[in-house]
């Protein structure tokens, strides 16, 4: 009867720690083998261009012919992920497409709907690819460039005229050497001293 007892409590015992390893078991591969999700790329602290090399940043906003706005950013390097531009105002959401600047990698110009200085505004990088946000920043534009009405009328004045006039007064001055004024000297006639002269002569 004590054997039985014996062998059944052994049974048990052997089932017990069989069922515990099979839990650290499973537990083990769900942790191994689980597909990862997928982590969050660290967002960025976007805002202007400064001494601190602090990349994405904008380094100015200007306006086109068009009326559209034309954004300035630095992105760290030629791998940095393509990205569209967000800015957000009490009126809703602006989208920017953004693209890099010929031979300029590093350089990239975003165009949109103008936005006017002074108040604070909400801008967002945003990853092509997949949707993911890659900085952001809050702050107000503080200035906006202007296009120049008279850019093109003087870059065409300037082309046609390429030299000017006192230029080519001066230029034979330039390169003619200056004529010397001779030093006066004193006469010495070819006859001599009348007081030198023989009697004439003549009666």
């Amino acid at each position: 009867m004590n054997r039985k007892r014996l062998i059944i409590g052994v049974a048990i015992l052997i089932t017990a720690v069989f069922i515990t390893l099979c839990g650290f078991g499973i537990q083990w591969w769900r942790k191994n083998h689980q597909p990862q999700a997928h982590q969050r790329q660290l967002i960025s602290s976007l805002a202007y261009c400064d001494s601190n090399d602090a990349k994405p940043c904008i380094v100015s906003f200007s306006v086109d012919a068009d009326g559209n706005m034309l954004v300035s950013l630095l992105i760290p390097d030629s791998s940095y992920p393509d990205f569209y531009l967000t800015i957000s105002t009490d009126n809703g959401l602006n989208k920017y497409k953004c693209q890099r600047v010929k031979n300029f990698p590093t350089n990239v110009t975003c165009t949109g709907t103008e936005m006017y200085p002074g108040t604070a505004l909400k801008f967002t990088l945003i990853s092509i690819k997949d949707d993911i946000v890659l900085a952001e920043g809050t702050f107000a534009i503080i200035g906006l460039l202007l296009p120049n009405p008279d850019a093109e009328t003087t870059a065409t004045l300037t082309t046609e005229s390429p030299t000017p006039i006192l230029l080519e007064i001066l230029t034979p001055l330039a390169i003619q050497p200056f004529s010397r004024i001779p030093t006066p000297t004193e006469l010495t006639p070819s006859y001599p001293n009348p007081t030198s002269y023989p009697n004439s002569s003549y009666p």
